[in-house]
């Protein structure tokens, strides 16, 4: 069981390692309002995050996913993803 613990240990610090150029991704597709894109990575996060414990940013990116698959208004989409990016730079603070 240690040692199934330790791979994840192992995983979870690569997901918080990798979390500025996925962060850089999020940051890219909404300066280009590219929502499609920015669905995807979101829901590609909302899952990893999960996984590996970060539950805030999961939830965060689930409800950047959610409001893009709703078709809110833009500026709902902007905000939710801003709060998302604040969350994932914080992870690197950590």
């Amino acid at each position: 069981m240690a040692e199934i613990d330790a791979r994840l240990a192992a995983i979870a610090e690569r997901f918080a390692a990798q979390a500025g150029e996925t962060a850089a991704e999020i940051a890219t597709a909404l300066d280009r309002e590219d929502w499609s894109e920015l669905a995807r990575l979101s829901h590609s996060l909302a899952g990893r995050a999960g996984m590996f414990g970060y539950g805030a940013i999961g939830d965060a990116a689930r409800s950047v996913e959610e409001a893009v698959d709703a078709g809110l208004a833009d500026d709902v989409k902007v905000r939710l993803t801003q709060d998302l990016l604040t969350q994932m730079a914080a992870l690197n603070r950590a």
